[in-house]
């Protein structure tokens, strides 16, 4: 994630409302989520709709994997998940997602999901010093 260790702003979690929203109203979330232990979450992907009615057609994918449990299928799994959710929905044509260039496992894994590379935002974010490019892929799913 984008946020420097000390960033008070850092992420503000699932927006809970927003899983109520149809998919055709700006700002809906669908969240799928990895369960041990019967309550613990170790592993999320979730898709977010577009802020604009006239980009509800697109939405954005953003995945999170505890650390111990990448490595293991646990990511692919849930992008399987979700990338069969979104061909399901008649309103949705692709998912967006961006990964950091220097993340080759998270590249290679959207590749091989489908995923093709349609840019790079260069030097995207600045943490502790650290200049980290953007890549933005996309899926075609309609």
């Amino acid at each position: 994630m984008p946020f420097a260790p000390d960033d008070q702003g850092g992420p503000i979690g699932l927006e809970v409302d927003a899983l109520d929203r149809p998919l055709t109203v700006p700002k809906w979330q669908r969240w799928f989520v990895a369960i041990v232990d019967h309550d613990t979450i170790v592993g999320h992907v979730n898709l977010k709709g577009d802020g604009l009615k006239t980009g509800l057609h697109r939405c954005e994918l953003g995945i999170g994997i505890e650390r111990p449990y990448r490595g293991k299928g646990l990511g692919c799994r849930l992008m399987e998940t979700a990338i069969e959710f979104s061909r399901g929905v008649d309103t949705l044509g692709w998912i967006d997602l961006r990964v950091f260039a220097h993340n080759a496992a998270g590249r290679t894994l959207y590749r091989n999901l489908g995923f093709s590379e349609v840019g790079t935002l260069v030097d995207r974010f600045r943490i502790d010093g650290q200049t980290i490019d953007d890549v933005i892929m996309t899926l075609r799913v309609a």
